[in-house]
């Protein structure tokens, strides 16, 4: 990660609160049934995360509008098949999280953005990571492995892309 990045994360964590994490969106298939031995045939873990925010007010504790910013992090995990002439996809589990941050000071829209990308994604991991495990042992998967998070991680993301919106809405759509 670059020094100016590091700083612009310094300057909006300093800037923001974390209010909440949830679950805003998930999915679990099947597209195709999977051998009985797929342990012992060549597959591949696919990989997917998206970053988008939003900026807008909501009431604080006290009843007072105050500045929100909202970032939905969508993570996702695909299981397919190796082999070029058989590309089915064996199991895919894709979750999208809403984290909520109070703005206690102004922001750059630059800091904002770095840290949606970075931050947010560390936050929702540990739910990410959860949500994965219990999936796949309520559908009877074989074992995935996620990682902790790491920057190396965010970088190998095969899917990656961040959006973002100054709107004056409370809640993304």
């Amino acid at each position: 990660m670059k020094q100016a990045d590091r700083e612009l994360i310094s300057q909006a964590a300093a800037a923001l609160r974390i209010r909440d994490v949830m679950l805003n969106r998930c999915s679990f298939s099947r597209p195709t049934p999977p051998p009985a031995d797929l342990e012992s045939i060549q597959v591949e873990q696919l990989t997917k995360q998206t970053v988008q925010y939003v900026l807008g007010e909501a009431p604080d504790s006290d009843g007072r509008l105050s500045k929100l910013l909202q970032v939905i992090v969508g993570l996702g995990v695909r299981i397919t098949a190796m082999e070029a002439e058989n590309a089915s996809i064996y199991f895919e589990i894709e979750a999208d999280f809403l984290v909520e941050y109070q703005m206690i000071a102004e922001v750059s829209e630059g800091a904002i953005k770095v840290f949606a990308d970075h931050n947010s994604v560390h936050n929702v991991w540990p739910f990410w990571r959860q949500h994965v495990f219990d999936v796949v042992s309520r559908g009877r998967l074989p074992h995935l492995e996620v990682p902790l998070y790491s920057v190396s991680i965010a970088r190998a993301e095969s899917e990656q892309s961040s959006t973002g919106s100054a709107t004056g809405g409370t809640a993304p759509s």
